[in-house]
């Protein structure tokens, strides 16, 4: 039994039995079935249902695509689509093999092949079965490879194919078949009406295998040091080895062996069976261990070892991807758990859950699922339990404090909302209960308890530092040392410590302490970690756990049998080793909200979190998967302008395919194989020959382009996996052709068409010479016209001169009246204006002189001319320093981009000056109606650049009304 010192809460209270007798006790106390700790971490893949299906059989092949086997053909999955590839001729697919390299190869009702990716990324089916004198051998139900042949198994028949030479060499018995399988070089069958035979040169002669027990052979599972599992129909465990036949048996109870519908080796000598109930099985031939746990309420068709760790399940209309190995084990709602676990408890070699729907128990009956029971010990809230001895157990719901023994429940308390029990470290008669309004000590004397208030307020830690000294932090701030009497039945005295804490009262309120190694106390609090000694705290690193958990991430810490130190935070937990370092064991991937508290067992680690219980199998290894997969373009599609079906163009080879620009559109489809984590992969793409630029990051699997122009091209994709890593696609090369009339021929014609119309233009030139008197005429006019131009565009220099200034050579006060009339000529009904000054001209004119200040006047001007992109924008020298920007239907992120740009380019400049900017916007809703309009945005952007000025200066102030309201 584990009687529990809890620490949910900051508390660390060492247990009062050692862990030697505590393994002493679970050890005899062990269940007889098959041990079970919850399940592995699971991710589900939905398979498109259709009515009245069954899926039989999975592989997955090189490119981490999967393939599923049912009536009318193969279900095949890439990781953004389901393909289906019908069979035909038949109506009933069956078994599917991978040959580690690059085939598929399926069988079924008289037939079997292989699956082929064709140029045009579609899978197509390769058929085997034998033309000349066909056979009738009903379904295949096994493939193996063995001797660099590919051998089917059916009813009675025996098929050997070789992938070299394309041959198929076939054998048929009397007796119906069971298992084929290649073990050590030799392929073995078993003949059920004589027994095994083994394959030699091409003939099945007996194999000195003998078996007694000749049922059904389902699977012949090939383990390490020269052993096979035989998976039979009987309940008969037992493994060839030496040519023997050696009976196996397991600790604990598992299911009958013919109830399993599939199995997978492991490697070291282990399996995994699936069950017909949807249960799957881990069986241990080194320690004659296993572990059991309910993946679905259907059967187990298939079970195979994915591609980058891990297994892919089948079951009804799921897969299944399991992490395994994982150290991981959860339980959740599937097992009867409900609503949020608060935490958890060992009594009497069973486990205990409070959570806010009541307390569970373990039902160890259970052989596939470990299953919670809730009992009936409250129907309010519970929040703890506390084994006093084997018959006893303390439990605090909502309101009362329980005793539970074989005498039913007795009330200890008046309605106090306790919340957790903390045993003495002094008399086992005493115990410490936190409550929501104070910490009160309960006392046993024989059959009577009685129980007072040692401090108030809702503690948040104690900490005993004798038989009658504590230490007591609350929610609300306070930290009192409490002397008790020698009675032990009231206070002697109360001492605040608060002021020799010698931190902040808002950390106060987060003070919590912790007991630690060697009877050193150490407290937390958001901002640091802390050392109590000598009535003081001493920041301190705890021996390097702020580099791993910073102090505002700690939710508690946990002394087990005197040294062996945990910390937690919302997702891991972490312990300090013989070596005086923290090791962390991350459970991010798998939780459910944050880890409320934490429970040790022989080789596991129990973590109760909301809705859930993780276990950590301490001597379990391997971890999360990796995301594993390949980038692969899976389509290309032309689809023409009209109502034509579309057109698939090859995806595979190095060919460019060519079509015409006008042609129609074209559809790119892609995928990254990742089908545990198909979900969050995120992709890019980018088309050379277009403009090279890599798209955002979306979940989009498909590009589509529409009109492109004549060219070369390469497409390009590349996918962000769960852990940031990219992965990239080979290239797809196409060419778009140009329309007909700007081919190379086409042009050709187009010069000797104009060559043609050359000649005809040299014929009416000859025309034209009779005609000159009237061309010169026509010249004289085309010569005054053209001197009344140029005397226009002086006329206009000489208006440009009057309207720019003439240091800056930006406009004047004169032309600002031009461009306020054709503000409101064009009905404008938004401006912005930016009002701007240089910050302590004056003191700059005076430092370096009136030459230096008309070049920074003029530097200043040519920046504006850049930083002001948009046409339509007035940059205006309002007067000395001050300048002026007009913006006609801007945005306001526009406007204030473009004065922000000018700020920060000032400011990084050489001579180190500043400028201050005012902002002021018109009503979107009235259009310009006057110059008073505009001018009263200048005051505006005016008194916005005055607030810049004597607030601070190098800054931008937006003119609002409150603003000047204030002044």
């Amino acid at each position: 039994m584990n009687y529990k010192g809890e620490m949910n809460i900051g508390v660390a209270i060492p247990r009062p039995f050692s862990w030697i007798i505590l393994f002493s006790l679970l050890f005899l106390f062990q269940p007889t079935h098959s041990n079970i700790v919850g399940s592995p971490p699971i991710t589900e893949i939905d398979i498109p249902s259709e009515p009245y299906i069954n899926y039989f059989d999975m592989a997955q092949d090189h490119n981490n695509v999967v393939y599923i086997s049912y009536q009318n053909g193969i279900k095949i999955y890439d990781g953004s689509r389901w393909h289906t590839l019908l069979i035909p001729n038949t109506y009933l697919t069956r078994i599917l093999y991978f040959d580690q390299k690059d085939r598929v190869y399926v069988g079924g009702f008289d037939f079997f092949g292989y699956i082929n990716l064709n140029p045009y990324g579609h899978y197509e089916f390769i058929d085997l079965t034998p033309k000349q004198d066909p056979i009738k051998f009903a379904s295949i139900w096994g493939i193996v490879s063995c001797e660099n042949r590919i051998f089917f198994r059916a009813l009675n028949h025996v098929f050997a194919y070789d992938p070299e030479s394309g041959d198929t060499h076939s054998w048929s018995f009397v007796g119906r078949l069971g298992d084929i399988a290649c073990f050590n070089n030799r392929t073995l069958l078993q003949d059920r009406s004589i027994g095994m035979k083994e394959l030699s040169v091409n003939e099945w002669l007996d194999s000195p295998i003998k078996l007694e027990d000749n049922s059904l052979i389902y699977e012949l599972e090939v383990l390490e040091n020269k052993q096979i599992f035989i998976r039979s129909l009987t309940n008969n465990w037992r493994v060839i080895k030496n040519n023997q036949i050696n009976p196996v048996s397991f600790e604990g109870q598992i299911p009958e062996l013919g109830s399993y519908t599939s199995s997978r080796t492991l490697g070291d000598n282990k399996i995994v069976l699936g069950g017909n109930d949807g249960s799957l099985t881990f069986i241990d031939f080194n320690t004659g261990t296993s572990e059991s746990f309910k993946l679905s309420n259907g059967r187990i068709s298939a079970i195979i070892r994915a591609n980058g760790g891990g297994l892919l399940i089948l079951s009804n209309l799921k897969i299944y991807h399991l992490s395994w190995p994982s150290p991981w084990r959860i339980q959740d709602n599937s097992t009867g758990l409900s609503s949020d676990i608060v935490d958890i408890t060992t009594w009497n070699n069973k486990l205990y859950a409070t959570s806010s729907g009541g307390v569970f128990v373990e039902d160890s009956n259970q052989s596939t699922q470990q299953h919670f029971k809730q009992l009936d010990w409250t129907n309010q809230e519970a929040w703890h339990l506390h084994p006093l001895n084997a018959n006893e157990i303390l439990l605090a719901d909502s309101h009362y404090a329980f005793l539970i023994n074989n005498n039913g429940k007795k009330a200890l308390t008046d309605v106090i909302y306790p919340r957790l029990f903390q045993a003495s470290k002094y008399n086992s008669n005493q115990i410490y209960m936190h409550t929501e309004l104070d910490t009160r000590l309960l006392v046993r004397k024989g059959d009577d308890w009685t129980n007072w208030v040692v401090a108030q307020g809702k503690p948040s830690s104690v900490i005993e530092m004798a038989a009658d000294t504590l230490l007591i932090t609350t929610v609300d701030g306070r930290f009192s040392k409490v002397l008790i009497n020698k009675s032990l039945n009231d206070v002697e005295a109360t001492i605040d410590m608060s002021n020799q804490a010698n931190i902040s009262a808002k950390a106060m309120t987060e003070l919590k302490l912790f007991e630690g190694p060697g009877n050193r106390i150490f407290a937390a609090t958001s901002e640091n970690y802390y050392q109590y000694r000598d009535e003081q705290f001493f920041e301190t690193d705890l021996m390097g756990l702020a580099d791993s958990l910073p102090p505002e991430a700690l939710s508690s810490m946990r002394l087990e049998d005197g040294d062996d130190f945990w910390a937690l935070s919302a997702t891991k937990i972490f312990n300090l080793n013989a070596q005086n370092k923290w090791q962390a064991i991350d459970a991010t991937p798998y939780i459910q909200g944050g880890i409320n508290d934490i429970e040790f067992l022989p080789k596991q680690i129990k973590l109760p979190a909301n809705s859930m219980i993780l276990s950590y199998l301490i001597n379990q290894t391997g971890g999360p998967t990796k995301p594993n997969g390949k980038m692969l373009i899976t389509s290309a599609q032309l689809n023409p302008n009209n109502d034509s079906p579309s057109i698939n163009f090859p995806i595979l080879g190095d060919e460019s395919y060519e079509f015409g620009s006008a042609d129609g559109s074209l559809t790119i489809q892609f995928t990254f194989t990742d089908i545990k984590n198909a979900a969050s992969t995120q992709y890019q793409y980018r088309l050379k020959g277009h403009n090279n630029q890599w798209s955002p990051f979306s979940n989009n699997k498909q590009a589509s382009f529409l009109e492109l122009s004549a060219g070369e091209y390469g497409f390009e994709v590349r996918a962000l996996d769960t852990e940031g890593q990219t992965h990239h696609s080979q290239t797809l090369p196409f060419v778009v052709k140009p329309v007909w009339y700007l081919t190379t021929w086409a042009k050709l014609l187009w010069v000797l068409t104009a060559l043609t119309f050359l000649a005809i233009a040299m014929k009416l030139f000859l025309k034209w010479r009779e005609k000159i008197h009237e061309e010169q005429k026509l010249a004289l006019k085309a010569t005054i016209n053209e001197k009344t131009q140029e005397l226009k565009q002086a006329n206009q220099a000489l208006q440009d001169l009057a309207h720019k200034d003439s240091l800056t050579g930006l406009s004047n006060r004169l032309y600002l009246d031009q461009y306020i009339k054709n503000l409101i000529e064009n009905r404008v009904n938004h401006v912005a204006v930016i009002m701007m000054d240089m910050d302590h001209f004056k003191k700059y004119n005076d430092t370096y002189g009136h030459l230096a200040g008309d070049h920074l006047l003029s530097k200043f001007a040519n920046s504006l001319k850049t930083l002001v992109k948009r046409k339509q924008d007035l940059v205006a020298r309002y007067g000395g320093e001050e300048f002026l920007i007009i913006m006609p239907k801007p945005t306001k992120e526009q406007t204030l981009q473009t004065a922000e740009d000018i700020r920060s380019h000032t400011e990084q400049q050489e001579e180190k000056t500043t400028i201050s900017l005012g902002v002021a916007f018109s009503e979107t809703s009235q259009t310009i109606k006057s110059a008073k309009d505009i001018f009263e945005l200048i005051d505006q952007a005016d008194k916005a650049l005055y607030e810049a000025k004597t607030t601070g200066r190098n800054q931008t102030k937006v003119f609002s009304i409150d603003s000047t309201q204030k002044k």
